[in-house]
């Protein structure tokens, strides 16, 4: 019997693990995380964790060279040099509370009962939705966050490399 192949890479056999049931799951895993990592909800946690926050930097990497805050440490249209010249402590700040959050939901990341991304709050979206468009929402947000995740690459190397504005 043949080995059912990837939708993504058609040329290559779909991942065992990989059974069609996240959202966005299309067999695509050429690396091979899903044979390496024995908890797949972890490695779906983190594909969300990782859009989201793409998702928020595409957007806050756009933001700080347009608009930018009073006084002198905001004024910097370099977004790279701009994490810097705030200061250590709004860094630190931020980190530390990231830190704060991943430890309140790390038995949910690894041992979890609830989907994968659902921290219990989803700002009404998925209120009075059916299962499909439940799904449907699911499936855009991975698709856009995965988008977002090359998006913010491409801006920052574009940005390193020729030193002007994105949208300029």
């Amino acid at each position: 019997m043949m080995a059912e192949k990837s939708k993504a890479l058609p040329f290559l056999d779909k991942p065992a693990a990989l059974d069609g049931s996240a959202p966005g799951d299309v067999g695509f895993d050429p690396l091979g995380f899903t044979e390496n990592f024995q908890n797949l909800r972890y490695l779906q946690q983190a594909e969300l964790k990782h859009a989201r926050v793409a998702m928020l930097a595409t957007v806050g990497f756009l933001t700080t060279q347009y608009v930018h805050l009073p006084g002198d440490a905001y004024q910097n249209p370099n977004p790279i040099a701009a994490i810097a010249q705030v200061g250590y402590g709004v860094n630190l700040q931020i980190l530390i509370g990231i830190g704060i959050i991943e430890l309140i939901n790390w038995d949910n990341t690894f041992n979890g009962t609830t989907p994968p991304g659902d921290y219990g709050f989803d700002g009404g979206f998925l209120k009075n939705k059916s299962e499909k468009d439940i799904a449907t929402m699911k499936l855009k947000e991975i698709k856009n966050g995965r988008l977002a995740m090359v998006g913010i690459v491409g801006m920052i190397w574009a940005y390193l490399s020729t030193g002007q504005p994105t949208l300029g």
